[in-house]
């Protein structure tokens, strides 16, 4: 998707998406990095409704490393007896701090989703260009991992897009 109408604050916030998911290891830039990279923007519209309801770059993290847990858990996969064995086998720590994966991180389809869905948010309200409002407005209506963060920090989706509109009508 060409980033010709993304405001410069939504620009940074795929960056920084793009940098989450080589820090988590991810192959793909998913929903739920996007939401990240949007907390890394604290002079953002996203960022100060998100943090007026409380959840925080770091909070969003931890949530999203539990959430990748809890799916592994569902097929029957223990996450520590996993990292146990393979401590025995290679080493403590072995798993800890990967490197970051080199070179250009791609995006999800859901991820290539909220993207576009950002431009109709911001052609719904006339606007003339992508903020990262738009982004988290686009977001909570695809409805995946990001909105399922939101749900495990207690936020309701509903309100905080009523609060995200507001937030860009001033």
């Amino acid at each position: 998707m060409p980033f010709q109408r993304f405001h410069q604050d939504a620009r940074q916030a795929v960056l920084h998406a793009q940098a989450a998911a080589r820090d988590l290891g991810a192959d793909q830039v998913g929903p739920e990095h996007l939401l990240l990279g949007l907390l890394d923007q604290p002079d953002g519209v996203a960022c100060a409704v998100l943090t007026r309801h409380g959840l925080t770059r770091l909070s969003a993290y931890q949530m999203i490393q539990g959430l990748d847990a809890e799916a592994l858990a569902a097929i029957g996969i223990d996450l520590a007896a996993v990292r146990d064995k393979l401590e025995a086998a290679f080493g403590a720590g072995v798993l800890d701090e990967p490197g970051p994966v080199r070179g250009r991180v791609g995006f999800s389809p859901a991820a290539k989703k909220v993207l576009e869905l950002s431009l109709r948010e911001a052609i719904h309200r006339k606007d003339d260009h992508i903020g990262d409002g738009h982004v988290l407005l686009a977001l909570i209506r695809e409805d995946g991992r990001a909105v399922e963060v939101l749900r495990a920090a207690r936020i309701d989706p509903a309100a905080l897009r009523d609060e995200v509109l507001t937030a860009l009508s001033r």
